[in-house]
């Protein structure tokens, strides 16, 4: 994002300073805490009224592998917090005891074979997106597994912590577990069969949960057109129209009524560690940035 910062602040100054005047208002923001959801970064700006645009385009590296991509849709989630309770024994007799280890494992095992079996029944608009999606991902995964990341839901056991001892039978035990559903997907239904599911599961419990509902745009919409457009004009390659396997800012702005879209030159160690760009992926996305408002004006008939 600070490559893509230092591209917008050229592209900035470019629309100030040469050829004709932009044929509308362009307005650049910059916001923290977009990793971890937090509300002091866009959520806050948008709250206070300072965002009110036709379009916004974020400068998130989407482009990977030799292969570029406009995303146009952004996953729900559900972040859960599970706990469980047992029953103290020594480890040498743990036949009298109840293993909360164990007992939250086999939730989320439970969680695991529940949503493997779910699959979406998604709008054709989304369809469209999750054709582009399979194709994007299908050179660095077979087609089954770059199609089970937007037609199913995805698990990730991110947190487990339980015990204090190896000879001692665990009294309680945590676990955090994301679970992402593709745009369109309802995402409050989906938390409801699990609460269902773990409050059939003796001793263990939701002890929090926060979710969001994913969005997206139309892959023919003015804004993913023109953006295309620009962004092929400057690769000189196909770019792709695809869902995020994730979900970011992208969220709050179309929940409050601005059309949005990302797009990044980069490289593969973009969400990596070490990350690096390069000065011509910076050049590329200022190139992109400095057209997009033309051709947007072209698509809206400014």
């Amino acid at each position: 994002m600070k490559g893509a910062a230092a591209a917008m602040l050229h592209a900035a100054e470019a629309l100030a300073g040469s050829g004709p005047e932009p044929p509308m208002s362009v307005e650049f923001a910059f916001v923290s805490d977009e990793e971890v959801a937090g509300h002091a970064g866009l959520p806050s700006v948008l709250e206070a009224g300072l965002l009110d645009g036709d379009a916004c385009v974020i400068g998130e590296t989407t482009c990977e592998h030799g292969r570029h991509s406009v995303t146009v849709a952004d996953k729900g989630s559900i972040w859960l917090t599970l706990e469980a309770s047992g029953e103290p024994s020594h480890g040498s007799r743990p036949v009298f005891g109840e293993n909360a280890v164990d007992r939250l494992y086999g939730a989320v095992e439970s969680l695991r074979e529940y949503l493997g079996g779910v699959e979406f029944s998604l709008e054709p608009e989304v369809k469209d997106i999750v054709t582009e999606s399979v194709e994007y991902y299908s050179d660095r995964m077979s087609e089954k597994e770059a199609r089970s990341l937007f037609e199913r839901p995805t698990v990730n056991l991110g947190v487990f912590e339980g015990g204090e001892a190896v000879n001692t039978v665990p009294v309680s035990a945590r676990a955090e577990v994301d679970v992402r559903l593709t745009a369109g997907v309802h995402t409050p239904d989906i938390l409801s069969r699990i609460r269902e599911l773990i409050e059939d599961r003796e001793g263990v419990s939701v002890s929090d949960a926060s979710w969001s509902v994913g969005t997206y745009e139309t892959v023919d919409s003015p804004l993913v057109d023109s953006l295309v457009s620009v962004a092929e004009r400057t690769t000189q390659e196909r770019v792709y129209r695809r869902s995020a396997t994730g979900g970011g800012n992208a969220k709050n702005l179309r929940e409050d009524g601005v059309p949005t879209a990302e797009f990044g030159l980069g490289t593969d160690t973009a969400h990596a560690a070490d990350e690096y760009t390069t000065v011509d992926a910076l050049a590329g996305n200022a190139e992109a940035y400095t057209r997009l408002p033309y051709a947007l004006a072209e698509k809206l008939g400014r």
